[in-house]
């Protein structure tokens, strides 16, 4: 039965370095997924294929039983994939309420010669904008800096500002590319609980990850890739048991942070 996001025998290769190789997992709707596994598995380069920026080589990715491994990048968030990135790609010279406008979903406005010809329009769009920015910050916690500069805030907080800004694109299917890295243990709890207040929203969440206990707490699913490949996929407990895979990735440590 298809999925809701399905990776069909999806292989990406730069030159002789195979990245990715005959990769097949389904995920599931109003679920949350983790991509784990050990660096150079291939977890972001799947990403850059889900979303345009890479084409496969072979295999096709379809979303809601349609393929969209052609299309470009633009249109596969207007289809309702948006993700975020290892090193945010926020706009630092822009306060934080700037940087979720302009990824707001609703274009009405954006054309320049609406600014000159219909101001009041124009103004009526950017108080509209505005709202809708600062409703998604509450969501996230950062309606209290919306008028900081983003290079002003917190990394911890940054990462959030994450979250609001593909919130913004209205998607339903979020990619969140280690969203508690590098997070201290306060900012950490406040991440988790920010996704779990995704999944109350109705999304359908694929996340990278690598500390053990947060894939626990976070994830429906799990799928475990190595070298380009998918060993396992399967519920949290039984993946994150299995003896093989702890050799390949955990070290024989389970619940530590892989490096």
């Amino acid at each position: 039965m298809p999925g809701f996001l399905d990776i069909d025998g999806v292989s990406k290769s730069f030159g002789g370095l195979k990245a990715l190789d005959g990769c097949s997992f389904s995920v599931a709707p109003n679920r949350a997924t983790c991509l784990v596994g050990p660096n150079g598995a291939g977890k972001t380069t799947l990403f850059d294929v889900i979303t345009g920026l890479l084409r496969p080589t072979s295999g096709q990715v379809v979303f809601e039983g349609q393929p969209i491994t052609r299309l470009d990048r633009r249109e596969i968030v207007k289809r309702g994939i948006a993700r975020t990135f290892q090193n945010l790609r926020i706009f630092d010279e822009l306060t934080v309420v700037d940087n979720v406008i302009v990824c707001l979903a609703d274009e009405t406005g954006n054309n320049p010669a609406t600014a000159i010809l219909r101001p009041y329009f124009s103004n009526a769009v950017v108080r509209r904008k505005t709202e809708q920015a600062m409703d998604l910050l509450k969501i996230v916690g950062l309606d209290h800096k919306a008028g900081d500069l983003a290079s002003q805030i917190s990394f911890g907080q940054q990462k959030l500002l994450c979250v609001a800004r593909v919130l913004a694109t209205d998607s339903e299917l979020l990619l969140l590319d280690e969203p508690t890295s590098g997070l201290s243990a306060k900012a950490l709890d406040t991440m988790v609980e920010m996704i779990d207040r995704l999944r109350s929203l109705g999304k359908t969440l694929l996340v990278v990850e690598h500390n053990t206990q947060i894939v626990r707490r976070i994830s429906d699913d799990v799928v475990f890739m190595h070298q380009g490949r998918v060993l396992a996929c399967g519920d949290p407990d039984t993946v994150l048991a299995d003896r093989k895979l702890i050799e390949i990735y955990f070290g024989g440590a389970l619940g530590e942070t892989a490096a």
